[in-house]
């Protein structure tokens, strides 16, 4: 029954094709993706004594389709979608629908596409030597992982400054200009006119013209800049990025951010990394709150190990409350996390994290986690 209906299916691209030969000669259909299975359990968390039970396990996917074709003048074109949270619980959740030119001038991308303070703000060592094994799932990915599905968490850490506190997401729509390298340099800009909930964002046709509870904000300019380059074998990368957006609604405050960061990934498989993450003001708080990201992590062919340490300190009032605990007005967060990688076959890997978190308030009650994850990935 497979068989027969990817047969039809087949049959029904090459009919499309056949009738609009001139439109899609050329292209290119790229589909890839994962499937992750996880297991979990809590060591030791605030809320312990209202548990049910401290172990469960976790299923999710991802399914990506890229389009692509290459001029013969050399102008490369293409486009994609990401079906991303294929899971019971959110059925789907399609975050990546953009299309993009590419040339000896640089790329412009239009659509749901990272941030441009995503792209130059990210410096993250576990992530590249992730990268390296074909993972590319975000299961087993450390600090900017899936371990809070499991354990939860109030990410009071910024690996760039779009993550979690920052309130800008991937899902909205824009325009992005990215710079070709420069003998190592590059930079990047984009502009979106307004940022908040599936609703809007580029997304809400005529509703995107009004502001509504989820609204965050409007007229949102990022950017950053990039050198990187190799020295016999070691890499070396520094990025530094910034943003801002004017908050729409009463109690909503502008988005101002900042970050600095630097990564060595040497020659031997050790690599690290340190990233600075500042809010001058966010939606949820017009007070300063600094996050700083360290990683150490060494890649020995079929496996990464590494541990990863986030530290966050708050100006008082800033309104970063526990979802968890009674704690209100975040004093400072300490979340740390070691992690092991290892490939087993073509496409294939397991992996084992141990992470703990720590929320300190100024007012209520601290909350305090401790929990064990381990599972496998299949890319393709």
């Amino acid at each position: 029954m497979l068989g027969v209906c990817l047969a039809a299916a087949t049959a029904g691209i090459n009919t499309a094709q056949a009738a609009d030969a001139p439109v899609t000669s050329g292209l290119s259909l790229k589909i890839n993706g994962w499937l992750g299975f996880m297991a979990g359990l809590s060591l030791s968390d605030t809320n312990d004594d209202t548990f049910d039970r401290d172990y469960d396990f976790l299923s999710n996917a991802r399914l990506q389709f890229d389009v692509k074709n290459v001029t013969d003048s050399g102008l490369e074109y293409g486009a994609r979608i990401r079906f991303n949270n294929v899971d019971r619980r959110n059925n789907v959740t399609v975050d990546r629908t953009y299309l993009y030119v590419k040339g000896s001038f640089g790329t412009v991308t239009f659509g749901d596409a990272p941030y441009a303070i995503g792209d130059f703000g990210y410096v993250y060592a576990h992530d590249t030597l992730n990268g390296k094994l074909g993972l590319g799932a975000g299961w087993g990915d450390g600090l900017d992982g899936k371990f809070n599905l499991f354990g939860g968490s109030d990410t009071f850490y910024a690996i760039d400054p779009t993550y979690g506190i920052g309130g800008l997401n991937g899902k909205d729509t824009k325009i992005k200009y990215t710079s070709p390298s420069f003998s190592g340099v590059s930079f990047g800009i984009d502009f979106t006119p307004v940022a908040g909930g599936n609703g809007h964002a580029g997304n809400g046709g005529r509703n995107d013209l009004f502001n509504d509870a989820s609204t965050r904000y409007e007229n949102v300019v990022t950017g950053g800049v990039q050198y990187t380059n190799t020295f016999d074998g070691t890499t070396v990368t520094a990025r530094a990025s910034a943003g801002t957006g004017n908050g729409v609604n009463p109690g909503v405050h502008d988005y101002e951010a900042y970050s600095l960061g630097g990564q060595i990934v040497h020659s031997s498989g050790f690599a690290g990394s340190v990233n600075w993450v500042h809010f001058a003001s966010t939606y949820r708080a017009d007070k300063a709150i600094d996050s700083i990201t360290g990683d150490l992590s060494y890649y020995g062919g079929p496996f990464v190990v590494s541990i990863g340490y986030a530290y966050t300190t708050a100006e008082k009032n800033n309104g970063l409350n526990s979802q968890f605990t009674s704690g209100q007005d975040l004093k400072t967060n300490h979340s740390v996390i070691g992690s092991f990688l290892y490939n087993l076959a073509p496409g294939l890997n397991t992996f084992t994290e141990l992470s703990y978190e720590k929320n300190e308030f100024r007012a209520g009650k601290d909350y305090e986690a401790t929990n064990l994850t381990t599972g496998l990935a299949i890319s393709f």
